[in-house]
């Protein structure tokens, strides 16, 4: 019997060899890691690996074939790139996906994973190949540059309303300025006609004495009908309870003033001992229209210590927070401000009787442009602010606790020993 051979345009056996060795020393050869799924299996086993995949994962072959490769995923079975890989093994088709993994030292990485489908000549699936591609580095620094485009768009969020502040403090302490100069002398105006009143009012009493003294019958009848017909007992008093009543106007006024420049302390820019119930009062004042007839405000903060701070800062903060709470009250309500002071600390608590807060959107109310109010309504910046504040330029601590319908508690720490 002869020995059947190869036809001379087959490649001989050697040549198979050869080739199959190229193939594999070019696999071993890739940096990036190679694996083989039998598809025809219903866990889709390894069959396959690379050197590149057992220095990336810390697997040796032994170790990994015979087994599905989504032992790299660890726990965390729920990405939301698996949902993709596993849609694409249905339709056998091919797919690019981003993968957290870990090695076998459980330290984790990124792995960029592009799969393929093998079909064979019949057009039956027959395995699937996977090309991982070890990406920490690239992902660390493009979330390293997304941070930071972050913290840079904050950045010019809050040197803008900087900007604003200051130039609303300067406009306010310049009103402010304007505003005293009239009140100071309509005040001695009314202060001096208040005296001129006394002096006529006794000069008319002698003259009305006298004149009653020496006076005829008729006289008397004349003088008598002149005070009814012209009521000036009434007279008299109603002009003492305007003058009055006008002192205490601009007393008023005075205290707004007052508060307005303390609210903008524009002379306080630098980190000083400041009152924080002063700070609050001023900051009520300057909100008083958001609450007026419809929020009723409680204060508990009497017994507070003096703390370093920057203060113009933190009446920004109140006012954001009092603002808040009004806005969130439907109608009429309560703002409860109290205050504790602890050992190293001072805590501020702003409590409301408002709508309260979704839980599904708590934890993004601090951050920027967010807003649960309606398109025009808010900007998002308001808590933002308050929080980059706190946290960062005075390094303490703001926290909220919230339940739909009842309201929100806004809670602030700082340090009574903060240094510049």
């Amino acid at each position: 019997m002869s020995i059947p051979t190869l036809a001379p345009d087959l490649p001989s056996f050697e040549q198979l060899q050869a080739v199959l060795l190229l193939h594999n020393r070019a696999m071993s050869a890739s940096s990036c890691g190679i694996t083989i799924a039998d598809a025809s299996l219903p866990d889709m086993p390894l069959i396959y690996i690379n050197d590149a995949f057992e220095q990336i994962t810390g697997y040796s072959a032994a170790e990994v074939l015979g087994r599905n490769c989504r032992f790299l995923q660890g726990d965390e079975h729920d990405q939301p790139a698996l949902t993709e890989l596993r849609t694409a093994i249905q339709e056998g088709r091919d797919c690019r996906i981003l993968l957290r993994n870990y090695r076998k030292d459980g330290s984790f990485f990124w792995n960029e994973l592009f799969m393929s489908p093998i079909y064979d000549e019949t057009d039956h699936l027959t395995h699937f190949i996977g090309i991982q591609t070890d990406v920490t580095d690239r992902e660390e620094a493009r979330y390293a540059l997304e941070t930071t485009l972050v913290e840079l768009r904050q950045t010019q969020m809050l040197l803008i309303h900087s900007e604003k502040m200051n130039a609303l403090g300067q406009m306010v302490a310049g009103v402010a300025h304007e505003i005293n100069n009239p009140i100071a002398f309509v005040s001695s105006n009314l202060h001096s006609l208040g005296r001129s009143l006394d002096d006529f009012r006794g000069a008319y009493e002698q003259l009305e004495a006298l004149a009653t003294d020496s006076s005829s019958e008729s006289m008397l009848e004349q003088i008598a009908q002149i005070r009814q017909e012209n009521d000036l007992d009434e007279l008299f008093t109603d002009i003492d309870d305007m003058i009055g009543a006008s002192v205490q106007g601009l007393g008023r006024v005075k205290k707004i003033v007052t508060e307005l420049r303390t609210f903008s302390r524009l002379d306080e820019a630098e980190l000083k001992m400041v009152n924080l119930t002063e700070c609050i009062e001023s900051t009520l004042t300057i909100a008083e229209t958001q609450l007026k007839h419809r929020v009723e405000v409680l204060l508990e903060i009497n017994h507070l210590p003096e703390i370093a701070c920057y203060p113009a800062e933190l009446n920004q903060v109140f006012l954001n927070l009092i603002l808040n709470a009004a806005q969130a009250i439907d109608g009429t309500g309560q703002i409860n401000i109290r205050g504790y002071d602890s050992d190293e600390e001072v805590i501020l608590e702003f409590a409301d009787t408002g709508a309260g807060i979704a839980p599904e959107v708590i934890d993004k109310i601090f951050n920027p442009f967010f807003t649960t109010k309606a398109i025009g309504v808010g900007t998002g910046l308001g808590l933002s602010i308050a929080y980059k504040i706190v946290v960062d330029g005075h390094k303490g601590k703001i926290d909220v606790q919230s339940t739909l319908g009842t309201g929100s508690i806004f809670t602030i720490h700082l340090s009574k020993g903060l240094k510049s």
